[in-house]
């Protein structure tokens, strides 16, 4: 279209773009009707042999299970009794890529293979993310050593650190992307309409294009750089950045989709310069541009936590649906904040206040159509990753999203005042000149109305972009880090239960035991003397820590109390002859420790005595042995929070956003039709 072009568009032709958000909000949603919470990134669910498990022969392989992701790349170290490393190169299953197989190099002499074997694992996930965690097991009758147990089993939860280099990466890469596939729409559907309503002079649209090429322009600067950055971390996840590195890189399924996105983002680039230097229309490059865009934002949605967790193609799609409602709402903000202003300078004084009221009216339908769209897919996103409402508090992910929901309400406050407040206040003052000054953002407000209203519209504006930018960066955060459903599903299992007594006057027993299975500890707590104790939950074949410790009650510090006898343990299962008879060791900080196995499900005693101050005392403590009951996780790959009353809620609470927002889409298109 010629520099002075006409914008005017029949009444259809406007409404278009609206219309067709609409439907894909209404089409994401129905998508979600037919998918259950999952459980993404990927984490260990399972071993053979299990953390801590007691064998009779070196097994020829370990196979590790994992749930959510599938693995990518995998590496892991198998450590023998001797320090050695007796492991072979790790395999992932061609059928199943959540299966890993490490092949063991069995010693010729049985005997020398007796003992303690470590085992450190690291995987590269479907999502791009690095995973890594350790376990142990021993082979034949040699005791557990008490330490080794305990710091295998802290490892055994997901890991929650995320790479910063990788999380701002993704942020940056987030803003480029819905700048490059808003600020093009709006453009076409906003300003330019509205500069050509009240001057049609041909330096009024150099001035915006002008202005609009160098946001756009450093856009694609900003993405080309976050890509070949997030890229080159995940390439690390392999090994040191070499040669070799990139090209083992790029031959697993993650390295070819990266090279998709390096060359859409390269003919997205080449787009923007066809635009920039007037080679290409200037209807022809932001089309392109915003198409370009959503094709490399496609290739993001990819390999999202949802989409690798879930069916590719329903995941990937709500990914990109809320991708492009947030492009719709923050990237036509960035115009509103930048160009508009531009616009502005160069209009009349006495049309000024028409070419602001235009813009914001035309823009708040696409803003309107992008905050459905955003919210009603954000939702659902949140209630496949989130499990219960204490996630958005124990895990980096809930923090993240607690904090993103705030600074989103916060941006539509500020949406609100500048559309209802703002805009009544242009529209009545529509007509009227005012000094140009009013128009640039960084200027002080002068007294009269009209240069107050619109200096209070740029600055309203500006900031919503800098809440929104805010919104962004966490985002990236958000896509890098464990989803809340990952943490709380791998994070069971893994704690020592405390149980405090008084035994006798002035004398306390503290009984530590673990790790439990998930859910003993809500049970497992309790102080004073009680005449009936509560039950300990173990899983069968774990070794369990019982650490046990006299203290004197009387003393604010717990000074700890040596026993003048042997503490022993002696534990009866409630049905059968099994015992466990032994004599605890007396550790460096003045506990007594032994690692047992309870090696028979159902019901057992277990019974503690010492001689703390020369007087014998004896407890006994109620324990269970089963399997937890979630079963075998690697069997069941969408391990989320399917059914949880706050994914419910969540998925109800898109769905009316889908509704209302469509309603008021609509609404929203009847009076602007009405108006024009």
């Amino acid at each position: 279209m010629s520099a002075d072009g006409s914008f005017e568009y029949n009444r259809w032709s406007r409404l278009r773009p609206a219309r067709g958000l609409v439907a894909l909000a209404v089409a994401a949603l129905v998508l979600t009707s037919l998918a259950t919470p999952v459980a993404a990134h990927a984490y260990l669910s399972d071993s053979d042999p299990a953390n801590g498990e007691r064998i009779d022969a070196v097994p020829d392989e370990i196979t590790l299970s994992f749930s959510g992701d599938g693995v990518q790349v995998a590496d892991a170290t198998v450590t023998g009794p001797d320090g050695a490393d007796v492991s072979g190169a790790a395999e992932i299953d061609a059928d199943d890529s959540q299966l890993v197989r490490v092949p063991i190099e069995r010693s010729a002499d049985e005997n020398d293979a007796e003992g303690l074997y470590s085992v450190e694992w690291e995987i590269l996930a479907d999502d791009g993310h690095t995973v890594s965690g350790s376990f142990v097991f021993s082979v034949g009758d040699e005791p557990l050593d008490r330490d080794t147990v305990l710091e295998a089993h802290e490892d055994e939860g997901p890991d929650e650190d995320v790479s910063p280099i990788a999380a701002g990466a993704k942020g940056l890469l987030l803003i480029a992307l819905v700048g490059l596939i808003g600020a093009p729409i709006t453009a076409v559907v906003a300003v330019y309409p509205a500069v050509s309503r009240v001057q049609s002079s041909s330096r009024s649209f150099r001035t915006v294009d002008r202005r609009l090429g160098r946001i756009l322009a450093t856009a694609g600067a900003v993405l080309f750089g976050s890509v070949l950055a997030l890229g080159l971390v995940r390439a690390t996840s392999i090994g040191s950045l070499s040669f070799e590195t990139m090209v083992q890189f790029l031959a697993t399924p993650l390295g070819r989709e990266w090279l998709v996105q390096v060359g859409l983002t390269a003919l997205l680039g080449l787009v923007l310069v066809g635009g920039l230097t007037g080679r290409l229309p200037r209807r022809g490059w932001l089309a392109g541009t915003a198409v370009g865009a959503a094709f490399v934002g496609a290739t993001v949605g990819w390999t999202s936590h949802s989409a690798t967790a879930i069916d590719r193609l329903q995941g990937a799609a709500i990914d990109i649906a809320h991708l492009g409602g947030a492009g719709l709402w923050v990237g036509g903000l960035v115009v509103l904040a930048l160009v508009v202003p531009a616009a502005l300078r160069e209009a009349k004084p006495v049309d000024r206040n028409d070419l602001a009221a235009g813009a914001i009216r035309r823009y708040s339908l696409l803003a309107l159509a992008g905050v459905t769209l955003a919210g009603a897919t954000g939702l659902v996103l949140a209630s496949w990753h989130v499990p219960s409402l204490a996630a958005l508090t124990d895990s980096l992910y809930g923090l993240s999203l607690s904090a993103k929901s705030l600074l989103i309400l916060l941006a539509l406050g500020l949406g609100g005042l500048t559309r209802f407040v703002l805009l009544s206040r242009l529209a009545e003052n529509s007509g009227r000149e005012f000094s140009a000054a009013a128009t640039d953002a960084d200027t002080d407000t002068d007294t009269d109305t009209d240069t107050a209203t619109v200096a209070t519209f740029v600055h309203a504006v500006r900031f919503e972009v800098a809440v929104l930018v805010a919104v962004l960066l966490i985002s990236g955060l958000l896509t890098s880090a464990p989803t809340a459903a990952v943490v709380s599903d791998g994070a069971g299992g893994s704690e020592l239960v405390t149980i405090e007594r008084e035994v006798t006057d002035g004398v306390a027993l503290e009984l530590q035991a673990g790790p439990t299975a998930d859910g003993a500890t809500a049970t497992a707590n309790e102080t004073g003397n009680s005449g009936s104790s509560q039950q300990l939950l173990v899983r069968p074949g774990d070794p369990i820590v019982f650490d046990v410790a006299f203290a004197s009650s009387a003393a604010a510090d717990d000074t700890r109390i040596d026993s003048d006898g042997p503490v022993r343990l002696l534990a009866t299962a409630t049905e059968g002859d099994r015992t466990v008879n032994v004599e605890l060791e007396e550790t460096a900080d003045g506990t007594y420790a032994t690692v047992q196995t309870l090696p028979v499900e159902g019901d057992w005693e277990v019974r503690i005595t010492g001689s703390p101050n020369d007087e014998f005392v004896s407890e006994t403590y109620d324990a269970r042995v089963e399997t937890a009951e979630t079963g075998d996780a690697h069997a069941d790959h969408d391990g989320g929070a399917a059914g949880s009353p706050l994914s419910l809620l969540l998925q109800f609470g898109a769905v009316a956003i889908a509704v209302v927002g469509s309603v008021a889409v609509a609404v929203e298109a009847t009076r602007f039709r009405e108006r024009t």
